[in-house]
């Protein structure tokens, strides 16, 4: 998912050197955390969130695909 999450949002932002996805793994689940420079954050969340809406449903049917039935979160953290 982290390979997928990557490649979505390298063709979204214009600072492609800046982009970090984390990946952490809690108990029973695992959460995203995307990093990337202040003026890639609008692109990534795009006109009302829709952007960032279609990259977690993406996300979500990719991990669906693999099996995996829960959602996995995933926040924009800026720089």
């Amino acid at each position: 998912m982290k390979e997928l999450l990557i490649y979505l949002l390298s063709l979204i932002v214009n600072e492609k050197d800046k982009l970090v996805v984390k990946e952490i793994d809690a108990d029973f689940s695992k959460k995203f955390l995307i990093k990337v420079s202040k003026n890639d954050t609008k692109n990534i969340i795009g006109r009302e969130g829709k952007t960032i809406k279609t990259i977690r449903n993406i996300v979500s049917l990719a991990t669906l695909a693999k099996g995996i039935k829960q959602k996995i979160p995933i926040e924009i953290v800026d720089e």
